[in-house]
């Protein structure tokens, strides 16, 4: 399965450490970002990627090549950084290579995850997308997803309000799917375009299928210097 990898962040709340780099090549544990989230894909199989770049994109191409020396094959596209196209438009560029199902994740994330399991899942009953959700506590989640008892999605909110949180966490959205190809169709031909504010409430507007693969294991989104820290405090690679 090929896997895209978003990887144009900016990093503005992680400065002055991203004056000069991408946030995805923070380093935390002796190696980028990025480079986890490779390694988290190629133990699981996936050596085919495409990395979408956009701000300070030289960076990265010199660091990961073509990536044979990280044992995958990399391929990279680009997003002009004073236009940025949001979390689904970012992977716009990437349909051409596209061939069959497919996976998106985000290089600023770093995370525990039985990838082949999810794709088994998946390939059940074939949805046009599987999302994987996470246990996220407090209540100032950034997502909710609501879904029922054979964990197919009924309602995904983006920033939930506080008295939409019942109990102690919710399921919230950890930025790692397998899309059937033709969720291309939901993009548009240029706007900028997000997942979780525009393409996951028009598949379930559309009746389609989205499913959850639901996970507890560790998470961590690294958007700013005390995530960044903690990080490096509580990430074993």
């Amino acid at each position: 399965m090929q896997a895209i990898i978003v990887a144009g962040g900016r990093g503005v709340r992680l400065r002055p450490i991203t004056d000069h780099i991408p946030k995805p090549m923070v380093e935390v544990a002796g190696k980028p970002i990025l480079e986890h989230t490779i390694n988290l894909l190629k133990n699981n199989g996936v050596t085919d990627l495409i990395l979408a770049l956009c701000y300070l994109p030289e960076v990265i191409v010199n660091y990961f090549g073509d990536g044979k020396k990280f044992g995958v094959n990399i391929h990279y596209t680009y997003e002009d950084s004073n236009c940025p196209l949001g979390t689904a438009g970012a992977i716009r560029a990437s349909r051409e290579y596209i061939n069959d199902d497919f996976i998106v994740t985000y290089a600023d994330i770093l995370r525990k995850l039985n990838i082949n399991d999810m794709i088994k899942q998946h390939k059940t009953i074939n949805p046009i997308a599987t999302i994987n959700a996470y246990k996220r506590y407090g209540k100032d989640a950034k997502s909710m997803i609501i879904f029922d008892s054979k964990n197919m999605v009924t309602s995904f909110k983006e920033r939930p309000k506080v008295e939409d949180i019942v109990g102690d966490f919710v399921w919230s959205n950890g930025s790692f799917y397998i899309f059937n190809k033709n969720i291309f169709d939901y993009f548009g031909s240029s706007n900028p375009v997000d997942f979780g504010k525009d393409i996951f409430s028009k598949i379930i507007d559309s009746g389609q299928n989205i499913r959850v693969y639901k996970t507890d294991d560790y998470f961590i989104d690294i958007g700013n210097l005390e995530k960044l820290e903690k990080a490096k405090a509580t990430f074993i690679p």
